[in-house]
């Protein structure tokens, strides 16, 4: 059933499942709630399940005003009563759930950050500066492809980057999702109203005091994959754990291996 709780300017659509110790699941920044579907059957046998929009996607109102991205994960862990959370973000959801988790350690068990992305690296090495330069031809590439066929193609042409290990359901699903949040994905970067931690968290990971696992896809974005390393080493509980098989979106790329590694920590 479809829960709302009330925001500054807004409201969050949220969903609890099952039964146990909390999770809560932050969603890939152009998705909402609904990637979690093939994870919900066996999840919430073990654990109880949160599951939510954030602002400008799925149920949840469009941000109007300036906004704190960790506020409103607080306001969803008020509402569902959540005190000590075990946080999954995937893609950006992991850079939220490590925003939130520096904010609130006391709130979090552990983070687990699946293909986290941040943007550009700071202070890169040269590994780093050659894995981010191959980005701005894809955004590119999409922005043409938006142009002259429309979303559905671009955002097949994004999936497709993204996670070249989907079967052909999880990939329509994927699509389905980033064009259901056209809103989002075509937001110029300065009209998105939601802020982080200042100075962002990608700065701050050696302030990380609860235990950080990171999980990678080893047919990610090799930015996301460097991304993986310097969590795994700057986190000061930070584990690393690369899965063959899968790609940005493990759980849905590799199922199985996806959901061994949660059990295991749960």
């Amino acid at each position: 059933m479809a829960k709302y709780v009330e925001i500054p300017g807004g409201y969050l659509h949220y969903r609890t499942a099952g039964t146990g110790r909390d999770v809560v699941l932050c969603n890939a920044g152009a998705a909402d709630l609904r990637m979690w579907e093939s994870t919900l059957p066996w999840l919430s046998g073990a654990a109880r399940v949160i599951t939510f929009d954030y602002r400008d996607t799925g149920l949840s109102s469009a941000g109007t005003a300036p906004y704190s991205e960790v506020e409103d994960i607080a306001a969803v862990f008020d509402a569902a009563g959540v005190t000590d959370a075990l946080l999954l973000g995937v893609s950006d959801g992991a850079r939220r759930a490590l925003a939130f988790a520096h904010r609130y350690p006391a709130r979090i068990r552990r983070v687990v950050a699946v293909g986290g992305t941040f943007g550009p690296f700071p202070d890169p090495n040269a590994e780093e500066e050659t894995s981010r330069a191959l980005l701005p031809a894809l955004f590119e590439r999409i922005a043409r492809v938006r142009a002259a066929e429309g979303m559905h193609a671009s955002a097949a042409v994004d999936v497709d980057a993204w996670g070249p290990a989907l079967g052909r359901d999880q990939r329509r699903l994927m699509i389905g999702l980033e064009v259901a949040n056209t809103h989002l994905v075509t937001l110029p970067d300065e009209e998105y109203l939601g802020t982080e931690l200042d100075p962002p968290v990608k700065t701050r990971f050696a302030e990380l005091a609860v235990p950080v696992s990171v999980l990678v896809g080893e047919h990610d974005l090799p930015a996301t994959r460097l991304w993986a390393r310097r969590l795994a080493e700057q986190v000061p509980d930070a584990e690393l754990t690369a899965l063959p098989e899968a790609d940005h979106y493990p759980m849905l790329s590799a199922p199985a291996a996806f959901e061994r590694f949660l059990r295991g920590l749960l």
